[in-house]
């Protein structure tokens, strides 16, 4: 299989593409070459964007945050995702901060607010997407609470695994059908 990463310039992106070429998959940053799978690894949070709930939001800050979390890898996502082929499966890391029942955050509002954007685009997506054989999973790597070799290999099996329910009883809590996050320790997030 062909993988695409946005980027590998973080221990966590180096593990989890570690994982995949042990496998003998071929991993690639190039959005011209077809791919079985879309991983974006991006969880960028500009220094500035650091303000306390109170203090006021940098809003050029959050802009850029905001345009690094979202913009820049839907971009690329609209490059690649003509000529994904195989699994069909796209990957975005995440952060339970996104979340509007499950987020302690009290900076990093740009990001947030990025990634609550793509949650919901996402959401619209896998509407059409889904029935063309895509799949979706997204993956929050608790970053500062999970080493990140560990968030890794909690990420490669979640990525790979064809379906993932919550267990007997329950088939239509499938990840196939409904877009959810799973955290480093294999959690579903509310969202």
């Amino acid at each position: 299989m062909t993988i695409f990463f946005t980027n590998t310039s973080n221990p966590f992106s180096r593990a989890l593409a570690g994982f995949f070429t042990a496998n003998g998959d071929k991993v690639t940053a190039d959005p011209a070459v077809s791919a079985d799978f879309f991983i974006d690894t991006t969880d960028c949070c500009d220094p500035c964007d650091d303000r306390a709930a109170g203090n006021g939001i940098d809003a050029e800050a959050a802009v850029r945050s905001f345009r690094a979390n979202f913009s820049e890898p839907l971009a690329l996502l609209s490059q690649v995702l003509p000529r994904m082929t195989g699994k069909k499966r796209i990957c975005f890391l995440t952060t339970r901060d996104a979340s509007v029942n499950w987020s302690a955050a009290t900076t990093g509002y740009g990001r947030n607010m990025a990634k609550a954007a793509l949650h919901q685009v996402l959401t619209i997506s896998k509407n059409g997407l889904r029935e063309k054989g895509f799949t979706f999973r997204l993956f929050d790597l608790m970053t500062g609470e999970v080493p990140p070799e560990k968030a890794a290999a909690s990420a490669y099996a979640y990525f790979t695994r064809d379906r993932f329910d919550d267990g007997p009883g329950r088939p239509e809590r499938d990840d196939e059908n409904n877009l959810v996050i799973r955290d480093a320790l294999g959690r579903e997030i509310p969202w």
